[in-house]
């Protein structure tokens, strides 16, 4: 019986001993305490087993180390291995700022797209981690986009507001003053996103002619009013129809006017203004108000951006225009103008703010040049610039020379 008690008290011995052995063996035991402190203070560290410690805090750790995420509500989350050696002194984790910022838009419901991602619609409020430069495009109702950047260095909070242009009834865009960078705009003002054509300026000549005769003794057999309106020696798409008022040849009606003096495009806006009654006041743009709309947020030169111009983007002198095919290597499938609306709008839904036909400008004061801005179905692509322009004679008419209506609006000229 003795025998039996000695042998398993010699087991349970052995047993023991080899229990310690593995409890000093083993790598999970903590071998030390690591000192862990943070800036800001009141950080919570996290070991990935569900534990949880508060700087400043004492963390055991193993022989083989411990990984732990320190974290702060206003700050960068952190990953930082921690080693036994690291006992002998504190332990400091600094967590960057995290960036609050606010972006905002007049109208509301921009879509924002930031650094390349989509993340909501104005108002928004969004978290930043990343100081220096971000780029932003606000887009509103699919058409108008806004492109911007702005930098984060300190850590407080950042606001950010942009006044958008936005549709407005009657195929115009408007704009106001805070969008037109680099260019000084005192009020808001509307911009038509086509050139006039044919079809619309067909209904001016109606009303000024309403019974139009022709006169044998003019060229072609054209009328007194063509005459005035349309004096260079270039075919017109009007003509006298069966019905005994003006017409359009077929297939011509959605092409700009062209041809007709700076007068006559003049007129044109002030027969429109008389024909509305809610109060704006149409008008040839200013030579400030048509580079900002032609620019329309973007850093140019031309009206998309900076990509060289080719068929797809613009009417110019290509391989089809037969006078002087400036850019034979091109093809934008014209000969001339082509019809309105044909190439892609810019940032801010306007059409053929580059190429198709030159368009008339208003002068600043009654004495200066009148220049005509944006490029024709004739120009090089230089001459397509936002900035460039020409100064046409303003008692001629030329068949690469049309314009667009701007307005005023509740003010009457």
């Amino acid at each position: 019986m003795k025998y039996i008690l000695d042998h398993w008290a010699l087991i349970l011995l052995s047993a023991l001993s080899i229990l310690l052995v593995m409890l000093i063996l083993d790598t999970s035991w903590p071998v030390a305490y690591v000192y862990v402190v943070s800036t800001p203070s009141g950080a919570e560290v996290f070991d990935g087993d569900g534990f949880v410690w508060t700087t400043p805090a004492r963390i055991p750790v193993q022989h083989d180390g411990l990984i732990v995420t320190v974290s702060h509500s206003d700050r960068v989350p952190v990953d930082t291995l921690l080693l036994p050696e690291m006992s002998k002194e504190p332990v400091l984790v600094s967590l960057p700022y995290r960036f609050q910022v606010t972006i905002s838009s007049e109208p509301s419901g921009a879509s924002v797209v930031l650094d390349g991602s989509f993340s909501g619609h104005t108002p928004l409020h969004v978290n930043i981690d990343e100081p220096g430069i971000h780029h932003l495009n606000l887009t509103l109702e699919n058409l108008i986009v806004v492109e911007g950047s702005f930098t984060l260095l300190a850590n407080d909070p950042d606001s950010f507001h942009y006044v958008l242009p936005r549709l407005h009834p009657g195929e115009m865009v408007l704009i106001p003053p805070e969008a037109c960078i680099s260019v000084d705009i005192q009020q808001p003002y509307l911009m038509a996103r086509y050139e006039v054509t044919n079809s619309e300026f067909c209904e001016y000549l109606r009303i000024l002619e309403p019974v139009p005769t022709v006169d044998t003794t003019n060229r072609w057999g054209r009328t007194d009013t063509i005459e005035d309106l349309f004096p260079g020696d270039y075919p017109l798409p009007f003509f006298i129809g069966n019905a005994g008022e003006w017409a359009i040849q077929y297939g011509f009606e959605n092409y700009p006017v062209a041809g007709l003096t700076f007068r006559a495009a003049e007129e044109y806006c002030v027969w429109l203004t008389s024909q509305d009654s809610a109060g704006i006041s149409y008008r040839l743009p200013t030579e400030e108000e048509w580079y900002a709309a032609a620019m329309a947020g973007s850093g140019g030169p031309w009206p998309w951006g900076s990509r060289r111009p080719d068929g797809n983007l613009l009417n110019l002198s290509d391989r089809n225009e037969v006078l002087l095919r400036r850019h034979p290597s091109l093809d934008d499938g014209y000969s001339h103008s082509a019809p309105v609306g044909s190439f892609l709008y810019n940032n801010w839904g306007l059409y053929d703010m580059a190429g198709n036909v030159w368009e008339y400008c208003k002068p600043f004061h009654p004495d200066s040049a009148v220049v005509a801005r944006g490029g024709s179905w004739l120009s090089s692509m230089d001459d397509c610039r936002c900035e460039a322009r020409m100064y046409p004679d303003t008692v001629l008419g030329f068949p690469y020379i049309g314009f667009r209506i701007a307005a005023s609006i509740g003010l009457q000229e």
